[in-house]
């Protein structure tokens, strides 16, 4: 195999394990929004509403403005990218970045709107 073919896959390694990392991250915390401490939203009517749901909680975690749980999960890639790049592995460090790109504008998007 050569080296270009060889660099590309690690390359695409690197995309499915910067895909899997937030979302890893964003489950586990969820549980632990979902068990310890629910998140409070402030309707148009100003009364406070929680979720009463894991799901609930997640999709607060990712559409609210309050909390910024959701990027603290793309801080895993970036951990991710930090230990890759020590070891010398450039191409699946490059390849989890645009994975991380993408989500971020996903929820700046949807933060927005």
């Amino acid at each position: 195999m050569d080296l270009i073919k060889l660099e590309r896959k690690k390359r695409i390694q690197g995309v499915v394990i910067g895909l899997i990392i937030p979302i890893v991250l964003l489950l586990i915390v969820g549980i632990y929004g979902f068990t310890v401490s629910r998140p409070i939203m402030i309707d148009e009517n100003n009364f406070a509403i929680a979720p009463h749901s894991y799901l609930g909680v997640l999709m607060v975690y990712i559409t609210s403005i309050s909390y910024y749980h959701a990027f603290f999960c793309l801080s895993g890639n970036m951990a991710a990218v930090w230990y890759l790049t020590g070891k010398k592995k450039n191409s699946m460090a490059n390849g989890i970045i645009v994975p991380t790109a993408i989500y971020a504008l996903i929820l700046v998007a949807l933060r927005l709107f």
